[in-house]
């Protein structure tokens, strides 16, 4: 026992001075919800910057630098809402989705978060200062990013406990990235970048609805009150997908106008409204096993969401895969 003492007192002290291990740096990250949202953000914005300017026209430098900085701002909202959500985590079934808690598990404690949140605003603030001298509206871009931030994780706003706030601001997640990127890369605010970050933040964000179906017992436990809490017999995810596929055909005249070329603008929204369809048929399937489980004991029911949550996921990551690789070879512009 004493031997257990000292191990879990060492365990505290190095948490405590911010020496986090690679398990709990790994969370913080949360790759499976970094990807699919600025990950794919990135790539599209690498892709409309060659479209716009060319290769050599783009300054790749403030690219990077604000790429990193978008970065920091998604992994900060990982942080806050960690912090926001500790005692509904305690709720969640974590074995079944595989989910890993360090403020639950006491690898770290909300100090050691606000701590790690200090960092990294403080980096990003002076990312976002550097960019300025070249960029002048990038402070307004940054503001933004941190109002989705906090507004939507910070415990004392907490929009993320109110209802229907994944189905707007998830999507804006994208557009922010892209448009924030493109701006550094090539001094433009460019419509292709804003329409095709809003496709995939759409994609994406069909996900994001069946991971809110997926936790409405522990959400519903810790007085959590999303849209799948307070009203559970909607299929949210099966319409948000719907509306999905509605706004990608919208896009098909725009991107005519913005490319001048119609098969592309009717590849690239083909392409889109079929994964489109592929996330909505995963979340009809999650909205189904929802309604199974308010009305009978389904004890399975979180694991076998989150399966097919994960699948939405890896469509909405091959989903911007394959539209930037579309424009980079039918634009053969590498």
């Amino acid at each position: 026992m004493a031997r257990f003492s000292v191990q879990y007192h060492d365990q505290k002290h190095s948490l405590g001075g911010c020496s986090l291990n690679l398990r709990i740096l790994r969370y913080v990250v949360r790759p499976e919800g970094f990807l699919p949202f600025t990950g794919a953000a990135i790539l599209i914005g690498f892709t409309v910057t060659l479209w716009e300017v060319g290769i050599h026209g783009a300054e790749w430098g403030l690219f990077v630098i604000a790429f990193i900085a978008a970065s920091l701002v998604h992994i900060d909202a990982h942080i806050w809402n960690d912090c926001m959500d500790i005692e509904v985590d305690r709720l969640e079934k974590s074995a079944e989705t595989g989910r890993e808690r360090p403020l639950v598990s006491g690898w770290a404690t909300v100090s050691d978060y606000r701590r790690m949140s200090a960092v990294v605003t403080l980096v990003v603030v002076i990312l976002a200062a550097y960019l300025t001298v070249y960029r002048i509206y990038m402070p307004f871009l940054f503001l933004i990013g941190f109002l989705f931030d906090y507004g939507y994780n910070h415990p004392r706003i907490a929009l993320g406990h109110r209802p229907f706030t994944e189905w707007y601001v998830f999507p804006w997640l994208v557009v922010g990235v892209t448009v924030t990127i493109v701006y550094a890369a090539a001094n433009i605010f460019s419509l292709l970048a804003f329409i095709l970050s809003l496709v995939q933040g759409m994609t994406v964000t069909c996900f994001g609805v069946s991971m809110m179906r997926r936790d409405v017992n522990s959400d519903r436990k810790g007085r959590k009150f999303t849209s799948s809490v307070k009203y559970p017999s909607v299929p949210h995810s099966t319409i948000y997908g719907t509306g999905t596929m509605l706004v990608i055909v919208m896009m098909v005249y725009p991107l005519i106008a913005i490319l001048g070329d119609v098969f592309l603008a009717y590849l690239l929204v083909l392409i889109s409204a079929a994964f489109a369809v592929v996330n909505t048929v995963l979340g009809a399937e999650i909205d189904q096993l929802c309604t199974r489980a308010l009305y009978s004991v389904f004890p399975d029911f979180e694991a076998r969401a989150n399966r097919l949550m994960l699948q939405q996921v890896g469509a909405s990551m091959v989903h911007a895969v394959a539209i930037a690789a579309v424009i980079l070879i039918y634009g053969d512009i590498l």
